[in-house]
């Protein structure tokens, strides 16, 4: 087995891009196709069933888990909460070393910008990035995690951003964007050399105040989509999440956010399609220099980012062998488009879709249906919170097919509010980091019985081969797929699974004792193949209740290979009671908790959610809670930044007696309730 400084002469952009024997894993969706399929067959549909834990890690401190660990030659390497990197060795489990971003010194108001979820690490000649929750990118030794550089990648380090995706690195150069788009902020992603961290060239998704000049023609461009005073809110489009490296054309695609103000009649008044929101660009690998677009949605209105995975393939497109990018973004159509050009060969719907007919074959374009945008009044309108979110999905070349983790909803959107305290809400310091209040185009959904599955799809045909439906779990993680004719899937509910690639036959299931919502991997070591995932169920799935509580389930790296019969350590089953306490001699100022009510659920309710959640304690059983010297220190001195808990001194002292107080009221109904069931 090589050693971290000898793989630093074999782990080059050649071998990232064509690592064919699949011992290793070394990128976000292990080469830069971002396929997420292993050429490694040992573990294979006809022994699956012998699969068993080889060794797990509890990894202490730790909330969510989402992210894809690489393997580079017998060593893991991911992050943990707010982009936190860790390196296990590959083949026993044990920890190697663990990399401390220290938010408390360095940033702990900036912590409020992100849920702690945090999708992966780069790899490249004998170094780690990470690019950490505050906006900061490191490089680390990947033998000793020690720090090499470390550069703030935000424009303004206090702006309303957050960096939860993976870098890519390519021939020299580690690329990395940000979130915010929902918090009031424009989007652009940077590359800077890997070795050093000098900036090389920074694209921006959205133009900025005219008046300032435009820092490219892309940008002259993009402006003569967009109408109003957009700059004002920053037009959003940020790209949070997927980035993928094409070698053969040296270029990048970017997935592009939403808008934000959601309401693209308060955001661009008139009419424009708002570039280059919801959109995939292709840019110049070298220089970031616009290449070429396609806008999924023009003129964005319903949070249907274009974020999600790009997978990049060749594949038979009317009888002719087509260099392709497939992605199945949020709106619920599948598209197949030309990357050498940009043009739309094939796009269909893969889940309920009612806000548009079908894609204009020729402009590329949706056929929206009437009122699609709620101008005329409410609508009901499928798919809700996006058919497919961040969660990859995988392609297997043997078969032809794309595993999809798909979620089913709907929603009802409504004129904007557009009411003066809601425009007024955007200004107000205090509600730092949630979407836009009443500027917001989306109104209370409807209740939908919400579904999800995994959808094996025919991206030639575009049709659907097979599907699993989980009528149990609705948020799940992330698909692999092997040369072993497999599938593995994790759900929320806590079930790792293996079904077979061609049929999506059942094979094989590991109870993990908590949620799953990153995606697992497969590499060799010694001979053996592995794979693992991380199990740590938390932030974008707090809106589920499957009773895993801030705390009682470990956080946990599973490994699994074929003859291995480890057992699992103790978990705490899930618990759906509240513990409540109180102090009965505390007089409750009832107008006080109104006023905290609205704090908390534009701030507090961000990590707590409705009290109940995996990633945050449920402040009504809280002791820290219960007294108010203990709450306040909280919240004025960060006195827990260190455990995740962001800084709130910028509160008046009325504002954080006024969340104690509903706290405490929430509380004592919580006890109430609790007294009166038989």
């Amino acid at each position: 087995m090589l050693n971290t400084a000898e793989a630093a002469t074999v782990v080059d952009s050649k071998a990232i891009a064509n690592e064919r024997q699949g011992t290793n894993w070394l990128s976000y969706g292990r080469t830069y196709s971002e396929s997420r399929y292993s050429p490694l067959h040992a573990i294979r549909a006809g022994n699956v069933r012998e699969l068993g834990l080889a060794w797990s890690v509890d990894l202490p401190g730790q909330r969510t888990l989402a992210a894809t660990p690489l393997a580079v030659d017998g060593v893991l390497y991911f992050s943990g909460s707010n982009g936190k990197p860790f390196a296990i060795d590959a083949g026993t489990g044990r920890e190697l070393w663990e990399f401390d971003p220290d938010y408390a010194h360095h940033s702990p108001r900036q912590l409020r910008a992100n849920q702690d979820v945090h999708r992966g690490v780069a790899f490249w000649l004998g170094k780690v990035y990470v690019g950490l929750s505050d906006g900061r990118l490191v490089a680390l030794d990947a033998s000793s995690g020690q720090l090499i550089w470390s550069v703030q990648t935000f424009d303004d380090p206090s702006a309303r951003k957050n960096i939860s995706g993976a870098p890519r690195v390519f021939n020299g150069k580690v690329i990395i964007g940000h979130g915010g788009a929902d918090l009031g902020t424009r989007g652009y992603v940077t590359a800077y050399d890997a070795n050093t961290g000098k900036q090389l060239w920074r694209f921006y998704t959205v133009p900025g105040d005219p008046s300032k000049g435009f820092e490219d023609a892309a940008m002259a461009m993009a402006a003569k989509t967009w109408s109003g005073q957009w700059w004002h809110w920053g037009g959003g489009g940020a790209v949070w999440d997927s980035i993928t490296y094409d070698p053969e054309l040296n270029r990048v695609y970017l997935g592009v956010g939403n808008g934000e103000p959601m309401s693209a009649a308060i955001r661009s008044p008139g009419h424009g399609d708002n570039l280059f929101l919801s959109s995939i660009v292709a840019l110049d690998a070298d220089t970031g220099k616009y290449v070429w677009h396609y806008q999924v949605n023009p003129r964005e209105a319903w949070d249907f980012d274009a974020t999600e995975q790009m997978i990049l393939a060749d594949v038979k497109i009317h009888g002719q062998v087509r260099k392709v990018l497939m992605q199945a973004p949020k709106n619920g159509f599948f598209y197949v488009i030309d990357r050498l050009s940009g043009h739309l060969l094939t796009a269909e719907k893969y889940s309920k879709v009612t806000w548009a007919r079908r894609i204009d074959p020729q402009t590329g374009r949706p056929v929206e249906v009437p009122n699609s945008r709620g101008e005329q009044g409410p609508i009901d309108i499928f798919p809700g919170s996006g058919a497919h979110n961040w969660q990859p999905m995988s392609f297997n070349p043997e078969t032809g097919l794309v595993y999809i983790p798909t979620l089913q909803n709907g929603m009802r959107v409504g004129p904007p509010l557009n009411d003066d305290a809601g425009l007024k809400n955007f200004e107000n310091p205090h509600r730092q980091y949630f979407w836009l209040g009443g500027v917001y185009a989306l109104q209370a959904p409807k209740v939908y019985e919400a579904s999800a599955s995994l959808l094996a799809w025919d991206p030639v045909a575009q049709q659907k081969r097979w599907e699993v439906h989980y009528t149990d779990s609705i948020w799940n993680g992330g698909t692999l797929t092997t040369a072993g004719n497999l599938v593995f899937q994790g759900t929320g509910r806590g079930e790792f699974l293996a079904y077979n690639a061609t049929s999506g036959q059942r094979l094989w299931s590991f109870n993990t004792g908590l949620g799953i919502t990153a995606a697992p991997i497969t590499y060799e070591v010694d001979g053996t193949q592995y794979v693992s995932v991380l199990v740590g169920y938390g932030a974008n799935g707090a809106s589920v209740d499957y009773g895993w509580r801030y705390g009682e389930q470990p956080r946990r790296l599973l490994t699994f290979a074929l003859g291995r019969r480890e057992q699992l350590p103790a978990t705490n089953p899930p618990r759906f009671t509240v513990n409540a306490v109180d102090d009965a001699a505390l007089v409750i100022d009832t107008k006080a908790a109104q006023q905290g009510a609205e704090i908390y659920n534009s701030t507090c309710s961000f990590c707590h959610g409705e009290f109940r959640s995996a990633i945050a304690p449920d402040l009504r059983e809280s002791r820290i809670a219960l007294t108010w010297p203990a709450f306040r220190a909280v919240l004025r001195e960060g006195s827990l930044a260190a455990n995740g808990m962001p800084k709130y001194d910028d509160l008046t002292e009325d504002d954080m007696r006024a969340v104690y107080m509903y706290v405490r009221e929430q509380a004592r109904k919580a006890l109430h309730a609790r007294s009166q069931k038989p």
